[in-house]
This record gives C-alpha cells, sequence and structure tokens, in this order.
C-alpha cells in the first residue's frame, strides 16, 4: 500500500539491500515522503503525518512500502494515542532479560498478548500501557517477582479444591423437589 500523500520529497538514498518482491531484482531506490493518513472513524477521526521510506525497483518500476513503513505508521498512531510503541513494550522485557513466558508468568499478562503488542499487530489499552510503563519502574519487577514466589497460590492448589457445593444426600434433595408445590395465597 502507497502513501496518500507523496509531496515534499525529502531525499533519495542511493539504495537498499532488498530485493523487489515483484521482479526479483536487487535495484531497489529508496525516498522518504511525508505522508498523511487519517487514523480513526467519523468526527473523531484525525490526519496524522510522518516520513516514510517509499522503496522503488529501478528494473520495473514498481514502489512499495516495506515492514519499516509500516512500522513507522503504527508508531506514529501510538503517539498520537500517548502509548509504548512496540519496540518500547519490546525493550520493558528485554530490560530484565526476559523471556515473553516468564515475563507473561511475573506479570499476569498473556503471553499472546505480549507477542501481539510486540509485533505491532494490536495496540494495548490505556490501563495496560500504564501497567507497562510501571514495570519499567526500578523495583516494580522485583517487587512482582517476591510476591509471585511468596502469596501466589500454586495452580495444583486449585486443582485440589472442590468447583461447587456438592448436595450430601442428593436422593433427599430430588425427593423434596418431586414434593414441591406451588399454591395460591388467599
Amino acid at each position: 500500500m502507497l502513501p496518500n500523500n507523496t509531496e515534499n520529497v525529502h531525499a533519495d538514498d542511493d539504495s537498499f539491500d532488498q530485493e523487489c518482491p515483484q521482479c526479483g531484482k536487487d535495484s531497489i531506490t529508496t525516498r522518504w515522503i511525508l505522508d498523511s493518513f487519517k487514523y480513526g472513524t467519523g468526527d473523531s477521526a484525525v490526519t496524522l503525518q510522518v516520513d516514510l521510506p517509499v522503496r522503488r525497483c529501478q528494473a520495473c518500476d514498481l514502489q512499495f512500502l516495506d515492514h519499516e513503513g509500516e512500522s513507522l505508521r503504527h508508531e506514529a498512531v501510538c503517539r498520537h494515542l500517548g502509548v509504548l510503541s512496540p519496540a518500547e513494550v519490546f525493550g520493558i522485557r528485554k530490560v530484565y532479560g526476559m523471556s515473553r513466558a516468564a515475563f507473561a508468568e511475573v506479570t499476569g499478562l498473556g503471553e499472546a498478548t505480549l507477542s501481539r503488542w510486540e509485533n505491532g499487530a494490536v495496540i494495548q489499552n490505556l490501563a495496560n500501557d500504564r501497567y507497562l510503563r510501571l514495570l519499567s519502574l526500578p523495583g516494580v519487577m522485583a517487587s512482582l517477582k517476591e510476591q509471585k514466589t511468596s502469596t501466589y497460590v500454586s495452580q495444583s492448589d486449585f486443582q485440589n479444591r472442590p468447583r461447587f457445593r456438592v448436595l450430601t444426600d442428593l436422593e433427599e434433595h430430588r425427593e423434596s423437589q418431586r414434593n414441591f408445590q406451588l399454591r395460591l395465597a388467599s
């Protein structure tokens, strides 16, 4: 998908080390443009602007946006919403040197959800964004790790608990149901 607005061309890079998705040749050049795009719907829609690298194949003249361009658009939306970008979400986890699974276990966030935030498939809501920001503060992760080991109930404890109240005398209960009658009030 090409940008809507291609005026304000900034500079033309000499080459880009990538093959053309159409012809397979490696004669790609890049030019940076100021792109304007709408975000949102109805009266709340806004126009955002971002510098994007438009790739062009010298061999077949195909122009395209690649992953870098799409990521820059996504980051512009995150800045507009005031939430962390995918790279910033990934950075918080990496500061602690934790895998997604370990980070999810300590924080209570879903591993798949973390993956979607880090890859830009989904933008986290404001509550989760604030939680992520708190996690980046000194001492917060250490406190969560400490709580996890000292106060959380293990999964096996939940499996050993009865889930429903059990009727002790089922036959007596059925008999009372059979004898139940509605009576009109006089």
